[in-house]
């Protein structure tokens, strides 16, 4: 299974093709990546994911950091 990682500061600009052996929630794969959920929003094919639906094969993740200030 192979899904598309597309971050900014979240990888450090990268673009990554990541391998899952089984779909996955949007929890899980930020656990995987070492990153807190309460500072990324998740895309998955171009929608908001949160953090309990399911990541399957052939989607398209995008990870940003939530922005704030004033």
């Amino acid at each position: 299974m192979e899904v598309d990682i597309y971050s900014t500061q979240a990888l450090r600009g990268s673009v990554s093709e990541i391998q899952m052996t089984e779909s996955k929630t949007v929890r899980v794969l930020l656990k995987e990546l070492g990153l807190l959920h309460r500072h990324y929003v998740v895309l998955v094919d171009g929608k908001r994911a949160y953090l309990d639906e399911e990541i399957g094969e052939g989607q398209r993740v995008i990870v940003l950091p939530i922005i704030a200030g004033g």
